[in-house]
């Protein structure tokens, strides 16, 4: 039984590099989402989830704003607009 994909097909590959305690940081969230039934388990998920969440609480970014600063203009990539710029 093969897994759902539940990547967007707009999605690209990045990589980054993690020390051995934030790959555990990763793990415990990975297990405590699937302990609660949760669907958002994969590495990239709680990666994107976290990075979304940083936005919003720290950096003060409206979810509305998150969705404004990226316009899909069906190029190769995705303008990104720095939220100073108007």
């Amino acid at each position: 039984m093969s897994r759902t994909k539940r990547l967007r097909p707009d999605a690209e590959q990045v990589a980054f590099y993690l020390t051995p305690q934030e790959q555990l940081v990763l793990q415990v969230i990975r297990v405590r989402r699937k302990e609660r039934g949760e669907e958002r388990i994969s590495q990239s998920e709680i990666v994107a989830d976290s990075l979304i969440t940083q936005l919003e609480k720290v950096e003060g970014v409206a979810r509305k704003e998150i969705e404004k600063l990226v316009t899909d203009d069906r190029a190769t990539s995705p303008k990104v607009k720095h939220p100073s710029q108007k």
